[in-house]
């Protein structure tokens, strides 16, 4: 096997910071988190074949031979499907699976996003569309858990922990908690509703905390507002490079052991 087989030629040098040739076998990163994985697997197939649709079974084969899990492409599979990045239909007892466009764009954006960081804007007046463009931009690339840094936060902050829309683990890093006790109402009900979302927030006591910025399995986000403010300003998002990510993780992680579960 080999790159050329699975990626168009002029996508290969960006595709060999994802997935590695090893003589004549591929490898596929491992931080990549599983739903990225199986949305790859999709794309290498479809291009090995030069069909927009293909057999389940082809993309499940690619995704165990990655060293990934059965049950794990049963799962991500489903949220992918969830999440509208990917059909899924039946022919003739075969089951067909094709990238949406917005499983195509998340993918073009990975690949875009390894050459550099990447930026985008929303415009002050927009909280809907605001919130919208967020999830789009974070929501394919969260996995298993997801670490949030943001100063201020209140019940309008679950709205955006909400769409995750399967399990995972929540650590929110906070230093204000606006209207505690509707805060904590609004999280008790929250996790009556969505059980499959764990969230545990602390509260860090000095004033140190002022980056607003997102940590998944595999990727990061610098935050111009706190999430509860989104498109009340001019904000800027901007993916983070590896390098950043690995830093930022480590003051997250230094920060969360400093603080207190909030009570």
């Amino acid at each position: 096997m080999s790159l050329s087989s699975f990626f168009p030629q002029e996508e290969i040098e960006s595709w060999q910071r994802i997935v590695f040739q090893f003589h004549d076998k591929l490898l596929l990163n491992d931080d990549l988190t599983d739903m990225k994985a199986v949305l790859i697997c999709l794309y290498m197939r479809c291009n090995q074949l030069k069909i927009a649709e293909v057999n389940y079974s082809e993309v499940k084969d690619l995704f165990l031979g990655f060293g990934r899990q059965t049950n794990n492409f049963k799962v991500n599979l489903f949220n992918a499907k969830k999440q509208n990045l990917i059909c899924e239909r039946e022919e003739n007892g075969s089951k067909l699976l094709s990238l949406t466009t917005k499983g195509l764009k998340s993918l073009k954006d990975l690949i875009g996003e390894t050459l550099g960081i990447r930026a985008w804007v929303i415009e002050a007046g927009k909280v809907y569309s605001g919130k919208k463009l967020l999830q789009e931009i974070v929501q394919p690339n969260i996995g298993a858990s997801l670490r949030i840094c943001d100063p201020y936060v209140s019940a309008r902050t679950l709205d955006f922990i909400h769409n995750i829309g399967h399990k995972c683990k929540v650590s929110l890093l906070t230093q204000t908690v606006q209207d505690k006790n509707n805060f904590q109402r609004e999280l008790k009900d929250f996790q009556k509703e969505f059980p499959e979302i764990e969230i545990e927030v602390r509260l860090f006591s000095k004033t140190t905390l002022h980056d607003r910025y997102m940590i998944s399995d595999d990727a990061a986000w610098s935050i111009g507002s706190s999430l509860k403010d989104l498109g009340n300003k001019d904000t800027l998002v901007t993916r983070l490079g590896d390098e950043i990510r690995f830093a930022l993780l480590d003051v997250f992680e230094k920060r969360w052991l400093e603080s207190t579960p909030l009570t």
